[in-house]
């Protein structure tokens, strides 16, 4: 997300499905869905754009998720199971896969780093409110009076933005 989508969530829609095309897998599709906005001049959470998808592919298919969904799953799972993400051409879509063993596994697998990937965006969202809340009470204790309003101001829009935008850029749905 870069400034264009400032103040803005994006959903990411989910839909499992097993196909035939992959041996001993399974398949799960990420879609970026409408942006939701918040009240105008809101701080934001942003990521950078430089490569956005190839950014969450690479931490879809990180060990650090891997580890985390294996840790969820309470099992480790075979490191013969692959997990590839590709990004669809022409699409706002991402296509994980995984393979190399059962299907259920696969399955159980993907389903779990999905899970561990929008935890992780959430810690990452809270975090950065927080760390902002934070710096924002620490320059209050040193700023001339005259400054202090405008900080409290930036305070009060943080906070606000803080609790609208307690989703994750990404948001899992059923179907």
């Amino acid at each position: 997300m870069n400034g264009v989508m400032r103040g803005a969530l994006a959903t990411l829609v989910i839909l499992t499905t097993l196909t035939g095309g992959i041996v001993n897998g399974a398949e799960i599709r990420l879609a970026l869905a409408p942006k939701i906005s918040l009240p105008k001049d809101s701080p934001a959470y942003s990521e950078d754009a430089a490569d956005f998808y190839g950014t969450n592919m690479a931490l879809l298919t990180s060990g650090l998720l891997r580890i985390r969904a294996e840790a969820q799953l309470h099992q480790t799972v075979p490191t013969s199971m692959r997990i590839q993400a590709t990004r669809m051409a022409n699409t706002s879509i991402i296509s994980l896969t995984a393979s190399g063993g059962d299907e259920s596994l696969a399955n159980t697998l993907l389903a779990a780093v999905v899970d561990q990937f929008l935890r992780f965006k959430r810690e990452q969202k809270a975090r950065y409110y927080h760390d902002a809340i934070n710096a924002v009470d620490a320059a209050l204790s040193y700023v001339p009076a005259e400054y202090a309003r405008q900080l409290e101001d930036y305070k009060e829009r943080l906070v606000i933005a803080s609790i609208l935008d307690t989703k994750p850029a990404f948001e899992k749905i059923d179907y």
